[in-house]
């Protein structure tokens, strides 16, 4: 079971679903936000540092259901920006789970519950 599919499970249909794959962070509104990890990407690509971003949208993201992938395991990138990318996106999970009333984590499949 993906994430995505453990979130519906738990909490039904969303009014929004976004993939920040195909969505801008700028255009998130509250519901199922999804790659998040990508969305911090996107927002490094821009110079805008995704902390300060998000925290400035936890309106937005206290009412929803927010997931991303684990990109902090496994080699190190060699280049300067796939490490920050790193470094910045577990920054920014560590700050959303902090403020989050629930925090699950859904690795192979296999859903375990954090926080909540």
């Amino acid at each position: 079971m993906g994430k995505r599919t453990y979130a519906l499970k738990l909490y039904g249909s969303f009014p929004n679903e976004m993939s920040l794959s195909d969505y801008e962070p700028e255009e998130i509104r509250e519901g199922l936000i999804t790659d998040l990890h990508i969305g911090a990407k996107k927002l490094l690509l821009q110079n805008i540092n995704p902390l300060e971003f998000f925290s400035e949208r936890l309106g937005i993201l206290r009412h929803s259901v927010i997931t991303g992938d684990e990109i902090g395991g496994g080699v190190v990138p060699a280049d300067p920006f796939g490490r920050k990318w790193r470094d910045e996106t577990g920054r920014l999970y560590q700050f959303l789970a902090d403020k989050a009333e629930i925090v699950d984590r859904v690795f192979a499949g296999l859903p375990m519950r954090l926080k909540g």
